[in-house]
């Protein structure tokens, strides 16, 4: 699974409904401050095979994301 970490929990639904536009699941979930290097408090989880996908969904709908974590 792949997750990335977001700003605040208003991204993190923009970004689940970004990645429903483009038909991936996904799963909001509350970080760890020790798990980004900015402290983030939110994520959204994904199979990583839709990882360039998900790129692009952000892209086009303008969210801004602090970092990837691979697990």
């Amino acid at each position: 699974m792949c997750v990335i970490a977001l700003k605040s929990m208003t991204y993190a639904i923009k970004a689940k409904k970004a990645l429903s536009d483009f038909y991936i699941d996904s799963e909001i979930v509350r970080l760890e401050p020790n798990m980004t290097k900015k402290g983030c408090a939110y994520g959204i989880s994904f199979n990583c095979v839709n990882l360039d996908s998900a790129k692009e969904a952000f892209k086009k709908w303008s969210i801004r994301y602090t970092e990837l974590i691979r697990n």
